[in-house]
């Protein structure tokens, strides 16, 4: 890197920040080694859906926040296994394929629509590998997978297989959460809850005599495929009627009178009608007591001939026909508005029905307490975040369905036969399989010869594949030619919202395929917000961008105009799992400490002229107060950024960074040393050199302490003024800086009255419109009261005020003098005359 030897007038960020990526991408700084000997410290990054989502800020924060950790973890002497991955299957690749090319899977041949797919996923992957790179993030590329790849296919139907023989996946045709609008089953983690008001219907059935049974719902629609009622047993108001039946109105059918404890007597009028199906209630009672199935909705979102004459209408209109029908028959006793809570597709944002179709299923209703335990052995940070995980596994009303009926996902490697009802299992030497495609194995042919044997149609559910995401890493399946790590994985990284589904549904799958977990620690992130604090969206993205394509959230736009090494500054301001706002203004920051370090270390270049690196450094003890002060603080400083990262609280660092570089260093530090280097002749030439080996030191300490935040302006300067004499292919690779024992309290509480003076200068100079090119022939402090005691410090580092303050003279008394900085600390002076 001889070409960055040069002294450019100015940072031109993109060209560094390209010339850095391809050093590191040449070196092969984050190659994995899995036969390095260090100890392993492995990742488990989200992957991310490359076509359905749109890249803005947040995704950066979230992403840079885990790589801040990978690059300390590499600089404390561990071997880092970090790959990435793209989800490139699913519903969300599906919905934007349809989008993007309008077109529906219903009309459209298998084979065409997942090439469809196909396509739409190799260009998204471009773009987020770009973006991650143009971030800097240190990940090995060579350990890149998508979750459709053949290694993934053959680990999902792996997974699948293994938990088939051990008995924790079923088929069954129960009740499924469906959504009408995809066509397609859910899980429970598939759905939302949106808040809306709707109209509470109280409607009279009744009795054998004809006497009123008045329930209330808010779906009427439901009324035809009501197939019981309910109440408590120990309700006395309907005791008489045990063992009667009901009558439906307007469809004038008769359905049994129950009784469950489920039901809370002080509802409405105590009844409850049950329904197949309305609610996880109906499911329940309706499997419990074996009741009628009578479904009225069907698979499309539409009633069907169980309707009668609603046949064909949406759900819509046949409430709304069936509530007109209902009064003008005499049978709506009330009717007002309520706030509802609705569970609606995540995807589709309609609300879900239930449908009967055959699905796979696997347990984990019978294994909370299982899971809860495993949540407990996990290392969270923040460690609050395991709440959301116990509470959702608490809070589990159905087995996690794994059957998508979707075209672009894993295939199950499953085949069935039509005459016995027989599953096939694909061997597993032969993984990865499509069943409606590829033959089942020889043996199963020979076996059901003359049988009619189909392969399953249906794909898995997303979470299949990505909660093995650990496996894949660890190439469990024993890929050949894949590179794997150890497992468990040393750190899952992500945020807070897929905890209920990436983060539960990973460690169900590593506890019944291994009984551990399947990482030793979860790392979990905020959002990203816009400057209002909502969740930046699509529509961010699309409203804020100028007419010359710059938009604030976009991060390539932010990169182009600031740099990523700001970019990720602005992502360190938020405690590890605390929302961000994104201001414009934050990343401007950023910004300005890379063009400072730039500058400091331009200026350091000039004072360094004629140093020999190699010459024995000056003893600590015979350097100035000031240089054993600036030391003493980044030992302090060493401690402090590391003690965050080891708590995974990156924002600690970068604030005790800034504080010393900004304040300490820039500030104060140089601004006091500049005469000594400066004049060797007036100060010693010992003096310089310790002011040259403090510097040397400070600069290299403070670049390995900022290398996690801002990884190609500390790499750029690494290579400027440290490669060559380490011989050291990179700052990411050498080691994290260690204390020395240089924490010096006296020089401390000297500076603290050295200080004092320099900043009641500084606001006399101010005050005065004194130039800095003004020198100082005589300062003259003047202490009484409660800072006489400075008087020792001020006039046994008389040397270090002459070099801030550019005076020949230091003397101090005591008296009156023209301005006050504090109680009893007085300056005076004369300047040099010209």
């Amino acid at each position: 890197m001889s070409e960055t030897t040069k002294k450019p007038e100015a940072l031109d960020h993109a060209e560094m920040e390209r010339r850095i990526r391809d050093f590191w991408e040449a070196e092969g700084v984050y190659k994995y080694d899995p036969d390095s000997g260090k100890p392993q410290f492995s990742v488990d990054t989200p992957p991310p859906y490359v076509s359905a989502a749109h890249l803005h800020v947040g995704h950066a924060m979230s992403y840079s926040q885990a790589e801040f950790l990978v690059r300390y973890k590499r600089m404390t002497g561990h071997e880092i296994f970090y790959p990435m991955g793209f989800d490139d299957n699913g519903l969300p690749t599906e919905r934007f394929v349809e989008q993007t090319h309008k077109v529906n899977k219903k009309t459209i041949s298998r084979a065409d629509f997942r090439a469809l797919c196909m396509e739409e996923t190799a260009k998204g992957a471009v773009a987020y590998e770009e973006m991650w790179r143009d971030l800097g993030l240190s990940i090995d590329w060579r350990l890149r997978y998508s979750t459709i790849d053949e290694h993934c296919r053959r680990t999902s139907q792996l997974s699948f297989i293994d938990l088939y023989k051990k008995g924790e996946v079923v088929r069954s045709d129960d009740p499924v959460l469906w959504d009408t609008v995809y066509d397609t089953a859910l899980a429970q983690a598939d759905l939302e809850v949106m808040d809306r008001k709707g109209q509470l219907f109280d409607i009279a059935f009744r009795d054998p005599d004809g006497n009123d049974m008045v329930i209330s719902t808010t779906r009427p629609e439901l009324i035809p495929g009501c197939v019981a009622l309910y109440h408590h047993p120990d309700d006395e108001r309907y005791k008489p009627l045990a063992g009667k039946s009901a009558s439906v109105p307007i469809f004038d059918y008769d359905v049994p009178l129950k009784t469950s404890e489920d039901v809370d007597p002080e509802f409405g009028t105590g009844l409850m009608m049950c329904c197949t199906f309305g609610d996880g209630e109906d499911v329940k009672k309706w499997r419990i007591d074996k009741l009628d199935t009578r479904l009225v909705i069907g698979r499309d979102g539409k009633m069907t001939a169980l309707a009668g004459k609603y046949e064909g209408m949406d759900i819509g209109g046949a409430r709304k026909a069936i509530v007109q029908d209902l009064d003008e028959a005499g049978f709506i006793r009330d009717q007002r508005r309520v706030d509802q809570a609705v569970s609606v597709g995540e995807r589709s944002g309609q609300p879900v029905e239930f449908a009967m179709v055959p699905q796979w299923f696997i347990k984990v209703l019978d294994k909370k307490e299982q899971f809860l335990k495993r949540s407990a052995e996990l290392n969270w940070f923040p460690e609050h975040m395991k709440i959301r995980l116990d509470q959702w596994i608490e809070g589990l009303k159905y087995d996690w369905n794994i059957s998508r009926q979707r075209f672009y996902g894993v295939p199950f490697p499953v085949w069935y036969v039509q005459e016995t009802g027989d599953v096939i299992l694909a061997d597993e030497a032969d993984l990865p399989v499509d069943p409606t495609e590829d033959a089942p194995p020889q043996w199963a042919q020979e076996k059901y010869a003359g049988m009619t044997i189909v392969g399953e149609p249906d794909v898995m559910d997303t979470w299949m594949t990505s909660s093995v995401s650990a496996q894949i890493n660890a190439n469990w399946a024993g890929t050949q030619g894949r590179m794997g790590c150890d497992f468990p994985l040393s750190l899952r990284v992500q945020a807070f919202e897929i905890i209920r589904t990436w983060l539960f549904y990973s460690v169900v799958k590593s506890d019944l395929h291994a009984a551990t977990l399947p990482w030793q620690q979860a790392m979990i992130s905020g959002w990203g917000l816009n400057e209002q604090g909502k969740k930046i969206s699509k529509r961010d993205l699309e409203k804020f961008t100028d007419e010359n394509g710059y938009n604030r959230y976009d991060p390539h736009s932010v990169i182009r105009e600031y740099g990523a090494d700001a970019l990720r500054y602005w992502a360190a301001g938020a405690r590890l799992g605390s929302d961000l706002r994104y201001h414009e203004k934050d990343v401007k920051v950023g910004r300005k400490l890379v063009i400072k370090m730039w500058n400091v270390a331009r200026l350091i270049e000039m004072y360094l002229e004629g140093y020999d690196r190699d010459a024995a450094k000056v003893p600590l003890a015979d350097r100035a107060v000031e240089d054993r002060w600036v030391l003493s603080g980044l030992d302090k400083l060493i401690g402090d950024v590391t003690r965050g990262f080891e708590g995974y609280d990156y924002a600690i660092g970068r604030e005790a960074l800034d504080k010393y570089f900004w304040n300490t260093l820039c500030d104060n530090y140089l601004e006091i040393v500049k005469e000594r280097l400066r004049k060797p002749e007036v100060f010693g030439e010992t003096s310089q050199k310790a002011a040259q080996d403090t510097l040397v030191e400070v600069l290299r300490t403070v670049l390995a302490l900022f290398a996690p935040y801002v990884p190609f302006i500390t790499e750029e300067l690494y290579q400027k003024f440290y490669a060559a004499d380490e011989g050291g292919a990179s700052l990411h690779k050498s080691s994290w800086p260690e204390k020395q024992g240089r924490e010096d309290a006296v020089a401390g509480e000297t500076m603290k009255s050295l200080l004092a003076v320099i900043e009641a200068w500084r606001f006399m100079r101010t005050r005065d419109k004194i130039p800095f090119s003004t020198g100082i022939d005589v300062l003259t402090v003047h202490l009484e009261g409660e800072v006489a005691h400075m008087k020792e410090a001020i006039e046994a580092n008389a040397d270090t005020l002459k070099s801030a303050l550019r005076a020949r003279s230091i003397k101090v008394d005591g008296g009156t003098g023209t301005e006050t900085n504090r109680d009893g600390l007085t300056l005076s002076y004369t300047v040099v005359e010209e």
